[in-house]
């Protein structure tokens, strides 16, 4: 399933509800590009596909889906140099998702996708991590005499499966009831790459692309919101920091956005350079304003609610950080709005404080010269 396009919109740096084109790369029986087509009324989809079958089985399933007709489905390899001509390029927004991990060669499938987005494009990937069961599992069924390379189905199989879900410390899935379609792709197979976040980057990089974010770690964050530990996090942009949380607690599945373009980090560090940037809202949370109160000393609470991520987060905050919030449209630099509100607010608390929404999602900062984007 793919991330929510809130959150990646808000994490790339545009908006995607206006997007022109959207690929699919590797769309199976197409339910990815139907639910896309969906969820973005004004996109041209094209979903693409190696396999002749499962592209006849979404044309079959595209005249009854709703916005099917701006679906085109074509039958094409991620790794051929025509993938450019086939699908037309420039495109907004390309997912692959649960398709690399397959790949033999990653990077020549990043660098064929690189060149079919338009300037400030982004790539959506979903991957397996480190903590998939298919590593352990299939080093575990060749010592079961059961080969890891090909399916069959069995019920010594499942049997096996059930024994291992058992000893499995950690399980993200039983695997014994899963589907045969989901076992012969996500299980078994010549090859069946589950790497940690910074592997997949290494393959990233090769291609040109860098990490943005990962969903995993908007998740992991809240834990360290919780107890009061962000500051420790500074100024690590969100790719540094997904990169960090991995390492402790290894994703079993990536949700990746992936840009050509190295993103430019705020300077955290640099007071009188972050208040010449541009703070704005994204469109992820919803704020929930407290109050305006009397005292400028009282502490105020804030709720930030994403309906996309079903996610809330409540805050305790200083007056000033509700006053510069309310104003955080992008049109004035941090400065400007702190001298309109006539705040006087300490650089550590500034910085700590906006780096909290910053890693959430909740605003970016647009630096100097820049064009206006809410992501």
């Amino acid at each position: 399933m793919l991330a929510p396009l809130e959150w990646i919109a808000a994490v790339g740096g545009r908006s995607l509800s206006g997007a022109g084109r959207v690929l699919v790369a590797g769309c199976g029986a197409g339910n990815e590009a139907f639910a896309i087509a969906q969820k973005i009324p004004t996109a041209e989809v094209v979903a693409v596909d190696f396999s002749p079958r499962s592209i006849a089985a979404a044309e079959r399933l595209q005249k009854r889906i709703d916005g099917g007709n701006r679906i085109r489905f074509e039958l094409a390899d991620l790794e051929s140099d025509r993938l450019k001509t086939i699908t037309g390029g420039s495109f907004d927004m390309i997912s692959c998702h649960g398709m690399l991990s397959y790949a033999p060669d990653p990077s020549a499938i990043l660098r064929n996708l690189k060149r079919c987005l338009a300037p400030g494009g982004l790539v959506v990937l979903g991957v397996n991590g480190a903590a998939h069961p298919s590593p352990r599992f299939r080093r575990a069924m060749a010592e079961l005499d059961i080969d890891p390379e090909e399916f069959s189905e069995s019920r010594r199989l499942r049997d096996a499966l059930g024994m291992l879900d058992s000893l499995s410390r950690y399980p993200v899935l039983a695997l014994r009831d899963q589907t045969q379609e989901y076992l012969a792709s996500d299980l078994f197979g010549p090859l069946n790459r589950a790497l940690p976040l910074s592997e997949w980057c290494d393959y990233a990089s090769r291609a040109g692309l860098h990490l943005r974010a990962s969903y995993d770690t908007f998740f992991a964050l809240r834990s360290i919101l919780n107890k009061g530990q962000q500051a420790l996090l500074l100024p690590r942009s969100r790719a540094a920091v997904s990169l960090l949380v991995d390492i402790i607690r290894p994703a079993s599945f990536h949700h990746l956005v992936l840009s050509p373009d190295a993103s430019e980090e705020p300077p955290w560090k640099r007071q009188q350079s972050l208040v010449r940037w541009r703070p704005v809202r994204t469109p992820l949370f919803e704020f929930r304003w407290p109050g305006r109160g009397r005292s400028r000393r009282t502490l105020r609470d804030l709720s930030l609610e994403s309906v996309a991520t079903n996610t809330r987060v409540d805050l305790r905050v200083p007056f000033w950080e509700v006053e510069v919030l309310r104003e955080c449209d992008g049109s004035r630099t941090l400065g400007e709005i702190l001298q309109s509100c006539k705040l006087d607010v300490q650089p550590k608390e500034l910085r700590e404080q906006l780096y909290v929404l910053y890693q959430l999602g909740a605003i970016n900062l647009l630096p100097p010269g820049s064009g206006r984007s809410a992501g």
